[in-house]
């Protein structure tokens, strides 16, 4: 579908795959800067993709990508849009207006209103949607897009990171197989009934979803682990250039930090009865069997698994980075006053495929 300026469509295109493979994310000074290494292998793995296509003859300036989703809020069933990828050239990034003046900027405006009351992807105008996204609060740009647009806040999350220099298997875990996937589908859906956003889209990706059980067959704990890699380009801070540029050179330390991170992005963690020994048993056992020295997650602070991360020990990584609050907001299109109190009210998934 070709509009006057976006160009949407559902493919991933080469131009597309090129773009957000070579995406550096991040606010030099601000946050870390980093490139994500798995992203031309996930964009093959996306479920219902939007793609809006910023082009200048040839030439792709910039893409974003709104995963379709199907959401509950208390029970009513509606349509999301999760705002995966939001990729600019540099000189976009910094420019006060796009290129051929104000005219053409105000008309790119215009049509990203109108991407994000969802007409645009074929949704009628009278029906309630949402679009929901994560961002930096200190991100002034952000910020600017959020009041832009008509985004609100609807909650915050931190990632957490637990490292482990030297890993060691404590226990003995079982990866899920097709058999007793229904299983672990039904007892994820049960646990996560009250959040808002949850979504199976990225459960059991590789077939890399672990759980811990006891004598009787119960399970303990589970968790998705998906081995990742990044490319850190800086790190915000005096502190933050000391660590990366001189201590990951030295032995065992660069286990934690160095330029090329590798680390276990762990998903869809089953965590009841507040068993945290069952689960970080399982992640340091994971760790170990990936050969990895760093586990990283989300969690929402309005999250029972916050109070859980809390009382466990999560090494000195967790020193060296600290959780800040990312913001979660939401761009409500026909939501009722009470809906959006709901969103506010309860906690959100948040799956780590969506952010690595």
């Amino acid at each position: 579908m070709k509009m006057s300026i976006l160009y949407l469509s559902k493919a991933v295109s080469p131009r597309i795959r090129q773009m957000l493979s070579t995406n550096v994310i991040g606010a030099a000074g601000q946050s870390p800067v980093y490139q994500q290494l798995s992203t031309d292998q996930k964009l093959s793995q996306l479920p219902r993709p939007h793609f809006a296509e910023l082009v200048k003859g040839d030439r792709l300036l910039g893409v974003c990508c709104f995963c379709e989703r199907e959401t509950r809020i208390d029970q009513t069933p509606l349509t999301s849009y999760y705002v995966r990828y939001f990729s600019f050239l540099d000189q976009l990034r910094v420019a006060k207006r796009l290129p051929n003046g104000r005219k053409k900027n105000s008309q790119l405006k215009q049509e990203v209103h109108e991407l994000l009351t969802g007409t645009a992807f074929a949704h009628a105008s009278h029906t309630p949607n949402l679009f929901y996204a994560y961002v930096d609060p200190n991100n002034a740009r952000s910020a600017l897009l959020c009041e832009e647009f008509g985004f609100e806040t609807i909650g915050s999350f931190r990632t957490q990171m637990i490292g482990r220099l030297f890993p060691r298997e404590r226990c003995l875990p079982e990866r899920v197989t097709p058999e007793t996937q229904p299983l672990l589908r039904k007892l994820l859906s049960t646990h996560y009934q009250n959040y808002n956003f949850y979504t199976e889209d990225n459960l059991f990706y590789q077939d890399n979803y672990f759980v811990l059980r006891d004598s009787d067959g119960k399970i303990l704990a589970g968790l998705q682990a998906n081995p990742e890699q990044w490319k850190i380009h800086s790190l915000p801070s005096p502190l933050g250039k000391i660590l990366l540029n001189v201590g990951s050179r030295i032995p065992v330390f660069n286990r934690l930090l160095n330029q090329q991170f590798r680390f276990l992005a762990v998903d869809y963690i089953y965590s009841p009865d507040d068993n945290e020994q069952y689960l970080i048993q399982l992640i340091e056992t994971l760790l170990a069997r990936f050969g990895l020295y760093t586990a990283m997650f989300l969690v929402d602070d309005k999250s029972d698994l916050t109070k859980q991360i809390n009382n466990i020990n999560k090494g000195l990584i967790s020193k060296l980075q600290k959780a800040i609050p990312i913001s979660i907001i939401v761009k409500p299109n026909q939501l009722t006053t009470n809906q959006l109190k709901h969103l506010k009210k309860h906690p959100t998934f948040l799956s780590s495929f969506d952010t690595t």
